[in-house]
């Protein structure tokens, strides 16, 4: 099928659905979003997008067509075809029966087209019998979708089809499903209708002279006469609106009788010589009679008793060669194309003529004539037969056509070189914005994201002080003696792998990770956009920092490695340092505190200031006093150690587990301004397909494995002021039971305390 079809689709999708349904869709049935209208496509494309439909939709094939037909009658009305459809009839019948001669005229445009074919009966019961001829099996709902909305828009009736017989025939190219309808017509009912129901066809909206057909005025006429004849009134006086239909079909028939000759004024040669395009044959196929352009071409037509078929190949409709057949399809364009061994032969190496016209069965003489003209469609087709405009008669409008049809066949093909570069164009955008992405995310990793946009717009970043934010460092344990005994290589995937985890948790927690110096890591919460949790969100960072840590193993004994942890509240200043590699820096004596809390801190441990205890105190954080110490630069100072967070789970600190809706998580896309860590909406700078670990595995750090934690000072996500989240929960990757334990009892341990890492907190009972 050429991609109209499918671009016909993808228009029913994105404007019933939206655009979403049809990435889903596309995507299942393993399609690419290109289409050109004029370009050929595989059947099985269109079948995969309609089966996918139906799935997606959940509806049956079936309907999926019957809405498709629907669709793409209005679509072809969009896409130019309304007019050209309007003129094919007046009637449903005439409409339908005049289909294939649009089709042949469109294969000038689309000429690998295999279009099908129909045929119209009338039935005993004045219904209306269409027969559908196709090469595709299974699509005849979409006829059924196709013709009530010709009916609907074209003649204000609605119809109810009905398959009343199905069959597969073997044709000569091959096997055709052909399916029969019945189709019953009623017409809408109108509004503004005249006068009472009308009692004539010409009352009708059928009215106007050109929609007029012989049937109707015939049975128009016959109603008349039968009033005549049983002496019934025509009927009462008529109003202007009713005289005005009638005076219509009076003017086209009832005020004219055609008078014929009493004999035929033109002889054989006369005729032959200019209408040099026909042939007549009888009811065993003999040819009798034929143009002299026609016996010109193929020489052997001389020979009057000679059979059609020897000669010709019979291209449309596709049926056998005879009478009966013929007689079924008498209202259709038929062609016909000369066999390559009867043609002259100067002909010998051009292309095949075809002949395009029409059958008239003559009663009297018991013969059909075939009028016809080549079916060219462009000048160099003509050139290419060796034909000129004067083997043209002056009467055949082809001559017209063909050079209307070069003209237009100039701008469909300026059209396609459009719609070429217009999907270049498209691909093009597609590549410059995943360059854009991926520019972003470098940009991001290195700043904050409302640092880096104002940037990037050529603002100057102002350096900001802020009153209250909460600063961590971290280190490895004895990271001195494991470099020492290392190869450069396995201290970098060491480093890696860990810090890996320690960004995903950035994410987590929306914290934002100012810079790494070797084993050093460096996260503070509360800048650049200020909230209230900053405390609570680094201290279960610093949580989730100990659980991921023993993940990773050292690589000179294999044991997991040891970290330390230091956190300190207060004010800070900060802003971008430098033009080549700028970076977000934080300024003040908070920065050097929160250093000497990891500086001084134990193994496995995480250090608090007093100022952070503060904020923490009362929040159900597991805290205990470690007493005074001296630190350096500070003299003796009251610290704590952070044990636990007895509120949250350990799938809510990592970011693990079920999906929460906005309402429960408290995080949706609204959220980009408040976001400081780029990982929120940017795939994670490391690759999860890189094989660097030292004892533990890479943690495959991708936007979709990220479940932020809910924080209450997201109070655009909340819906009342009461609401409160429940934790999550996630199976575990080894058990298919439910973790349903907080974070201060991850591991079991004896005497009443559980561990993390090296963490201990004191076992609670069961916690909704």
């Amino acid at each position: 099928m050429y991609g109209f079809i499918n671009l016909c689709v993808k228009a029913l999708v994105t404007e019933k659905f939206g655009d979403a349904a049809w990435i889903k869709i596309r995507k299942k049935a393993k399609v690419d979003d290109s289409f050109l209208s004029y370009e050929g496509y595989d059947d099985d494309v269109t079948i995969r997008l309609v089966k996918a439909a139906s799935e997606v939709a959940s509806l049956d094939v079936e309907t999926i067509l019957e809405t498709f037909g629907e669709y793409f009658f209005t679509f072809c009305q969009r896409s130019g075809y309304d007019e050209m459809l309007r003129t094919l009839g007046g009637n449903l019948r005439s409409f339908l029966e005049n289909l294939d001669s649009l089709h042949s005229y469109l294969c000038f445009s689309y000429k690998h087209m295999d279009a099908p074919s129909f045929r119209c009966e009338r039935a005993e019961d004045d219904s209306l019998i269409l027969h559908y001829y196709s090469s595709r099996q299974g699509l005849h709902p979409m006829v059924v979708g196709i013709v009530r909305a010709i009916a609907r828009e074209f003649f204000e009736t609605e119809v109810k089809m009905h398959i009343i017989d199905q069959t597969y025939e073997n044709e000569r190219n091959g096997k055709k499903e052909h399916v029969v309808f019945s189709i019953l017509q009623k017409k809408i009912e109108q509004k503004n209708l005249d006068e009472g129901p009308p009692m004539f066809v010409a009352q009708t909206r059928k009215h106007s002279e050109p929609l007029l057909n012989k049937e109707d005025v015939e049975q128009v006429m016959k109603n008349l006469e039968n009033m005549k004849e049983q002496g019934k009134p025509l009927g009462k006086r008529r109003s202007l609106a009713q005289i005005k239909p009638l005076a219509a079909i009076s003017n086209l028939y009832g005020g004219f009788t055609p008078s014929y000759p009493n004999k035929f004024w033109m002889n054989q040669k006369v005729f032959c010589d200019n209408f040099p395009y026909h042939i007549v044959f009888d009811k065993d196929m003999k040819v009798k009679q034929s143009g002299i352009h026609i016996q010109r071409i193929v020489p052997r037509l001389r020979n009057f008793d000679a059979k059609l078929n020897v000669f010709f190949n019979l291209i449309h409709p596709q049926i056998n060669w005879s009478l009966e057949s013929m007689s079924k399809f008498i209202n259709q364009l038929f062609i016909l194309e000369t066999k390559k061994s009867m043609v002259a032969p100067e002909w010998e190496g051009r292309p095949m003529l075809q002949l395009r016209g029409q059958m008239v069965w003559m009663e009297e003489f018991e013969c059909m004539v075939y009028l016809c003209s080549p079916r060219l469609a462009s000048l160099k087709e003509m050139e290419d037969r060796g034909l000129h405009l004067s083997d043209i008669p002056l009467h055949d409008v082809t001559r017209d056509l063909i050079l209307f049809n070069q003209q237009r066949l100039a701008e469909m093909e300026l059209g396609k070189q459009l719609e070429i570069k217009k999907e270049e164009l498209r691909k093009t955008m597609e590549q410059l914005e995943a360059e854009k992405k991926r520019t972003d995310m470098l940009l991001h990793s290195m700043l904050p994201r409302q640092v880096a946009d104002q940037l990037r717009d050529g603002k100057r970043v102002e350096a900001g002080e802020y009153a209250q934010v909460t600063i961590l460092f971290s280190d490895i344990v004895s990271f001195t003696s494991i470099c020492s005994q290392s190869k450069p290589i396995d201290i970098v995937n060491m480093l890696n792998s860990l810090y890996v985890k320690f960004d995903k948790l950035t994410s987590v927690h929306d914290v934002y990770k100012v810079e790494t110096i070797g084993d050093a890591y460096m996260v503070v919460g509360g800048l650049p956009v200020p909230v209230k949790t900053h405390a609570e969100r680094i201290a279960n960072m610093a949580l989730g920092m100990m659980i991921t840590s023993v993940e990773v193993s050292s690589p000179v004994t294999g044991d997991p490695i040891g970290i330390r942890v230091g956190i300190h509240c207060g004010p800070a200043l900060a802003g971008v340092v430098g033009e080549k590699m700028p970076r977000y820096c934080l300024f003040g004596d908070s920065v050097n505190t929160a250093s000497r809390m990891e500086s001084h801190g134990m193994a496995g441990k995480i250090h608090l200031s007093s100022d952070a205890f503060s904020l923490l105190d009362g929040k159900g954080f597991h805290i205990v006093e470690r007493g005074d110490i001296i630190v350096k630069g500070k003299g003796s100072m009251t610290t704590y150690f952070l044990e636990g967070n007895e509120n949250a789970t350990e799938d809510e600190i990592l970011g693990r587990g079920i999906q929460r809706t906005s309402r429960d998580s408290g995080i949706t896309d609204s959220d980009d301004s408040r976001r400081s860590t780029p990982e929120k909406s940017d795939m994670m700078k490391y690759s999860p397909t890189r094989s660097m670990n030292a004892g533990g595995d890479n943690y495959t750090h991708d936007k979709d494995d990220i479940i932020p934690m809910y924080y209450p000072d997201n109070e655009n996500l909340r819906q009342g002021e009461g609401d409160r989240v429940k934790p999550v929960f996630s199976r575990s990757t080894t058990s298919d039971s439910r973790s349903t334990t907080p974070v201060s009892s991850v591991a079991s341990g004896t005497g009443g305390q559980v561990v993390i890492g090296n963490v201990k907190a004191k076992k609670r009972a069961g916690r909704k």
